[in-house]
């Protein structure tokens, strides 16, 4: 069989070793070729070759693999676009079987930006003008474009036209939008080839403001978008049975040499620059008669050498070159080129000649098997999930929930009430020093640091908190002194009650009147073991912290919750703190129905208004930490201090606003409720304000369809006052948190012990049974008194130190398990500062009393409520490590 390639010596290892380069596997590949045949005689014999490569390419009339054949070449850069297409006809028409569509988005954008002009003079005019011209020019060739055109009723005249006129932009201008959009990201996009061809910074430029630089460099710019296309077709969408099937590279054959300056020219020279800018590994260029100055030509044989080097290579970059000198054809002819054609006359493909069917019918089954998947499931979904939405107002989620009604207020004042509690813990420390001198027993003191109650009136007194915590500590002082008295391996506490003054502002001054008199003991005399209290979180608490831990006094925390309070090695606390309080009150906000939308129908918050005082380091903290869990908050800040001045400034952005006055406040939030019914109220100040603030709210605004509240822990004392503001205010929804279950839900063990404990002392009714601080404050003492009680136990001696006591806090009293807690499981971590997974609830506020809306944290039975929400629908959040801090 006779061969259209002239039997030139090494010819047919020549054209072996190319089409090994045409047929290499995706997977081992290296960049695309260039490969340039170069005549030494008589131009006709390289272009030959060239053209009888293209027969070897194409086989009865079908294509073994993807080429194009330039037939005629332009000679001026005029008429250069000719040769692109020529390229693009060529490859659409001599496509294998079974190869699927080619397409080429990025060659046809930039041909048609290429082609396009504009009379518009300002860049931005003339960018938006440029693209619509590209739009039109794609839509003629796109159906849905044309279906979207026909559907606008733009070309129809009369009243069907005009009445149809409001909805046309959705067929018209979101269209063009969408368009321009998609082609600045596949043009623009991280990783492609126009921004470094273009010279465009990262992040910068449009790339339809780019027309002149384009248009400049036309030629360079189709050939990029061409590999770039080619690249895709055979690299993307591997799901695809017709792109899987794509093994060979695409073959590019220029038989003539174009005339100098011409823009076959330009093709070939810029080749090895488009294939490094777009990364192409898809492509080999087979053209005759470009001669580049840098590289001589090569032999038949050392070239076959070139070209074998090349296949196995896995590298990325610059564009491969060869040169080979093609010598004048004599009469004679080579055998052994003459046996290769003979032999085989076509290019050599693994597998045989593609299929049309093949990737037909795996398509096919693709498809069926979608179908089934998604079949299976959508019953899934419907067996699962066949409840609609559930739009009931969020109440007690926790089952048997008994609301209980509130207490009632003894007849005496609070200075009364809070001398009462002073007495029981005198009682007991007499109680204590009686053990001491008769049974030798083993006595220290504990100081507990807190607001007296001094007022006169309920109205002053029932904010502080101050009776029901000093409660909490003389109910634990008597347990622990009665476990003491059975068990002579306990330690008797004493307990000293230090006046803090009112916003713990006197706290400084006896703390470092306690530092003196500690420095003050005898060596191996020491009795204060530490101090429990600091149930505020204000600077002069910080002050005082710094000062008892200066001497190197343990301290443990009871409602203090602010995240600096833990800034200190000696201090931890029983309560959860901020950051935990504010990411269960975030989650409560986003997912639980809370908001109501329509009478007895209520959803979750899409926008929240957080209220905070600046100057309080709780309200601060709490604030900031609520609004970095929730996507959508704004920040009114407000301080009863008006007076005082405030280091925080006005941040650069529109997320935070002051508010000179509670009718202020409650206009703002009004404001905000109107913009967004679904609005909920974050309050992160204290609640001394609160009452007022909804008196406000009432009487001074017109929002009349009622208001939800979301508040930290603070706002118990609101609650559990005459106040009573679900009574008084019935359109506003309150939710709280807090840290004991209300008398109405039962309790695990230590919960129940001390509700069994505070019922025998102040009976069933009391206000303050449902109030956190007095199990917090029992709780804070528990867990000093078990430090106090282990250090002594260890030592076996009489030298009892609080360094010691120190030791046993960091190590974590009771080990991993922690103690339990009437709160709740107390269990530390090494070192830690503040109960792993504390319990922290949510109540909602009603008529009849508080009721459980959330429950999450580990339970004083050591079992972890990990799901809230009606049938646990909803996870809780779980501490995690912050390496921010606060």
């Amino acid at each position: 069989m006779s061969s259209p390639i002239p039997s030139l010596p090494s010819v047919g290892d020549f054209i072996a070793a190319f089409e090994r380069f045409v047929v290499a596997p995706p997977k081992r590949r290296g960049p695309s070729a260039r490969i340039v045949l170069m005549p030494q005689g008589d131009p006709g014999v390289a272009a030959r070759i060239a053209t009888g490569e293209c027969g070897r390419l194409r086989v009865q009339g079908r294509a073994l693999v993807p080429y194009a054949r330039v037939l005629e070449l332009s000679g001026t850069g005029t008429q250069g676009p000719d040769v692109f297409e020529q390229i693009e006809q060529g490859l659409l028409g001599n496509l294998p079987e079974g190869f699927g569509r080619l397409r080429l988005p990025r060659y046809h954008l930039v041909r048609a930006f290429a082609e396009a002009r504009s009379g518009e003079r300002d860049p931005d005019v003339r960018a938006r003008d440029l693209r619509d011209k590209c739009f039109e020019e794609r839509r003629k060739s796109s159906v849905v474009l044309r279906a979207l055109r026909a559907i606008s009723l733009a070309d129809v005249p009369g009243m069907p036209s005009w009445v149809w006129q409001p909805l046309r932009p959705l067929f018209e201008v979101l269209p063009r939008w969408l368009y321009g959009r998609r082609q600045r990201r596949r043009m623009m996009g991280e990783g492609g080839w126009f921004r470094d061809w273009a010279g465009l910074p990262a992040g910068r430029g449009d790339f339809f403001g780019q027309h002149e630089k384009v248009t400049g460099r036309k030629a360079d710019a189709l050939l990029c978008a061409l590999l770039g296309d080619l690249e895709d077709a055979v690299g993307r969408r591997r799901l695809s049975p017709w792109v899987r099937r794509r093994r060979t590279r695409f073959v590019l054959v220029l038989p003539k040499a174009g005339a100098a300056g011409s823009l076959t020219e330009s093709v070939v020279e810029g080749f090895p620059r488009a294939v490094e800018l777009t990364g192409s590994t898809a492509v080999a260029l087979l053209a005759v008669g470009y001669q580049d100055g840098r590289e001589a030509p090569q032999s038949f044989a050392t070239a076959t050498s070139t070209i074998d080097s090349w296949t196995p290579g896995q590298s990325r970059g610059r564009g491969r070159s060869v040169h080979v000198a093609v010598p004048p054809h004599g009469a004679g002819t080579d055998e052994e080129a003459d046996s290769f054609f003979d032999s085989r006359p076509e290019i050599c493909l693994d597998g045989g000649a593609p299929s049309a069917a093949a990737p037909r019918w795996e398509a096919l089954g693709l498809a069926l098997a979608g179908v089934l998947v998604l079949s299976l499931l959508a019953y899934g979904v419907v067996l699962l999930f066949p409840r609609p939405a559930n739009t009931r107002c969020l109440g007690a989620t926790v089952p048997e929930a008994k609301s209980a009604p509130p207490g009632k207020t003894t007849g005496r004042s609070p200075k009364v009430v809070y001398q009462e509690a002073l007495d029981t813990i005198k009682n007991q420390n007499d109680l204590a020093d009686v053990a001491a001198r008769v049974n030798h027993a083993m006595v220290r003191t504990v100081v507990y640091l807190g607001v007296p109650a001094l007022a006169d009136t309920w109205k002053d007194g029932i904010y502080s908190g101050a009776i029901p915590e000093l409660r909490g500590i003389a109910l634990a002082q008597g347990e622990l002194n009665g476990e003491a008295a059975r068990v002579n391996d306990k330690v008797w506490l004493k307990v000293r009650v230090e006046d803090a003054g009112m916003r713990f502002s006197k706290a400084p001054e006896v703390a470092e009147r306690l530092a003196r008199e500690i420095r003050a003991e005898p060596s191996g005399a020491q009795q204060i073991m530490g101090v429990v209290g600091l149930a505020q979180s204000r600077p002069d608490t910080l002050k005082a912290r710094d000062v008892l831990a200066a001497a190197n006094v343990p301290m443990v925390g009871t409602v203090a919750t602010a995240e600096a309070m833990q800034r200190s090695d000696l201090y931890r606390q029983v309560a959860p703190d901020n950051r935990r309080e504010a990411r269960i009150a975030a989650a409560f906000a986003r997912y639980g129905n809370l908001v109501e939308t329509a009478p007895g129908r209520c959803a979750p918050a899409r926008r929240a208004v957080v209220v905070a005082d600046p100057e309080d380091t709780y309200s601060d903290n709490l604030s900031r930490r609520f609004v970095a869990a929730f996507p959508d908050a704004r920040t009114i800040w407000y301080t009863p201090n008006p007076g005082k001045p405030s280091d925080r400034r006005d941040p650069p952005n529109d997320r935070t606003e002051w508010a000179r006055s509670l009718s202020d406040m409650a206009r703002t939030v009004c404001a905000r409720i109107k913009e967004d019914p679904r609005t909920v109220l974050y309050w992160a100040a204290r609640q001394n304000e609160f009452a007022a603030f909804l008196d406000e709210f009432d009487g001074g605004t017109s929002c009349n369809d009622g208001l939800t509240v979301l508040g930290g822990d603070d706002l118990t004392g609101v609650v559990l006052d005459d106040q009573q503001p679900s009574k008084r205010h019935p359109k506003v929804r309150l939710y709280y948190a807090a840290h004991v279950l209300p008398n109405g839900y039962p309790a695990n063990a230590m919960g129940e012990r001390f509700r069994q404990a505070y019922r025998d002392s102040y009976g069933d009714d009391d206000r303050w049974s449902d109030d956190g601080r007095a199990p917090l404050a029992w709780d804070a003492l528990q867990v000093l008194s078990k430090a106090v009680n282990t250090a002594y136990q260890d030592s076996h001696s009489s030298l009892l130190t609080r360094g010691m006591v120190e030791s046993d806090l960091v190590k974590g009293v009771g080990g991993p398990s922690g103690i339990q807690g009437a709160t709740g499981a107390l269990a530390f971590a090494n070192g830690g500062k503040v109960p792993v997974d504390k319990r922290l609830l949510i109540l909602h506020d009603t008529r009849d009393g508080p009721e459980v809306s959330l429950e999450c944290g580990y339970r004083d039975s050591g079992t972890e409520q990990r799901t809230w929400g009606p049938g646990g629908t909803f996870d809780c959040p779980r501490d995690e490590q912050d390496p921010d801090g606060a």
